[in-house]
């Protein structure tokens, strides 16, 4: 299906979607008591010891960081900021469980990256590293670091910069880490937790999803996405899609914990087993076909929506999703759907009408085990009534 991108409206994402089902703060489970051992260590290191600890005790796998939200323009103005001496935040570790010399980034991921890729001489994608629209220090404008590194002066500032640092140790709860991000981002524009999971948790799985969200398809286009989403919203809903589809785990109101025991689990068994990447392929090939079908039989206005008092909510609802995606990955619902255009549109209004419950588990704590339960087993059995069809329910406690 080929989408008319210029009949979309690509809203702000806390305009356009509803984020009662959202991963957030509400799913950490953390009390003072898992604070009391944290360790607090500042340590000013230079430009150049962070760099040569990036790639060792340092980890900057491209795989797991949050998506590359810094242009070009705004990397070469951090590279001058660190030439003139102005002082930066402080960029902050922790180190890795049972690994003292190894450490994760909590906050710091995108300064950290721009150093590396200034030094290196190239952007992530290949493309050379010049500085340009600087400021203040202009006769700088189109120099790579190996033009700066033949002048002393230059080189010597950058190298030896102090970069204020400081390193966590002692957690012992990975939800510690996950509270201190969320504090972190707690301003105006809420990062995914998707960030820490890929450090917290990296494996072939994880590489997997973020690889193949790179390509722009179906998905993006109902996130309202005209690239891979810098806050990963496209790997949350993707990894969620295959967490309730897949069935390796019990839902049991904790999202985070859910989608982090999924992801542990198929990262053993990409790592095991090089057959699971062609099968999950075909999985999200499903949930892709799913979404264009839901969006040519609902519109792209009412497609994962919720429906009340005759008419959709303009916003996108991730419950909603669960329930309408999940359904139309299987393929005798989809024939049911190409064969009888309207009805399945049709059937949904008529839940919404008839089953009040239907409604308030996707409008109110949508996270809970009880409203998932409903709204996933409410609507199967619509399904299973029109169409003859048995969907399997996710396991939920």
């Amino acid at each position: 299906m080929v989408m008319d991108k210029s009949q979309i409206d690509w809203d702000d994402r806390d305009q356009f979607e509803d984020d009662s089902a959202l991963e957030n703060e509400d799913d950490i489970k953390v009390s003072a008591n898992d604070f009391e051992r944290l360790l607090i260590a500042p340590s000013d290191w230079t430009v150049s010891t962070i760099y040569d600890l990036i790639g060792k005790q340092l980890q900057l796998d491209p795989a797991y960081q949050r998506r590359n939200v810094w242009q070009g323009k705004a990397k070469s103005q951090f590279i001058e900021s660190l030439l003139l001496g102005i002082p930066i935040p402080q960029i902050l570790l922790a180190s890795k469980a049972g690994q003292k010399n190894s450490f994760l980034v909590l906050d710091g991921k995108q300064r950290l990256t721009t150093i590396k890729e200034f030094i290196d001489g190239k952007f992530l994608d290949g493309r050379q590293f010049r500085l340009k629209d600087l400021r203040i220090l202009k006769e700088l404008d189109g120099k790579s670091w190996n033009d700066l590194e033949k002048d002393a002066e230059w080189g010597d500032r950058l190298r030896n910069e102090p970069l204020r640092t400081t390193v966590l140790r002692g957690w012992e709860s990975e939800s510690v880490l996950y509270e201190i991000f969320y504090r972190l981002n707690s301003g105006s524009v809420k990062l995914s937790p998707m960030e820490l999971r890929m450090s917290l948790l990296p494996g072939e799985f994880l590489k997997f999803i973020i690889a193949w969200t790179e390509t722009i398809g179906p998905i993006h286009h109902l996130l309202r996405k005209r690239q891979p989403d810098a806050r990963m919203s496209d790997v949350e809903l993707s990894i969620r899609y295959l967490a309730f589809r897949d069935q390796k785990t019990q839902y049991a109101g904790d999202l985070k914990f859910f989608l982090d025991e999924f992801c542990q689990i198929k990262n053993g068994e990409f790592a095991a087993d090089a057959n699971q990447e062609n099968y999950y392929q075909g999985l999200l090939s499903e949930m892709n076909d799913a979404i264009d079908i839901g969006i040519a039989e609902f519109g792209e206005r009412a497609f994962c929506r919720k429906f009340s008092s005759g008419q959709y909510e303009t916003r996108f609802n991730r419950a909603v999703f669960d329930v309408l995606v999940g359904s139309l990955s299987n393929n005798a619902v989809k024939q049911w759907v190409a064969s009888s255009a309207g009805e399945m549109r049709t059937l949904y209004e008529k839940v919404c009408n008839a089953h009040p419950e239907f409604v308030k588990s996707v409008e109110s704590t949508t996270k809970s085990p009880a409203a998932t339960f409903t709204r996933f087993s409410v609507w199967y059995e619509a399904i299973k009534q029109a169409t003859g069809v048995q969907l399997k329910l996710p396991d939920i406690k």
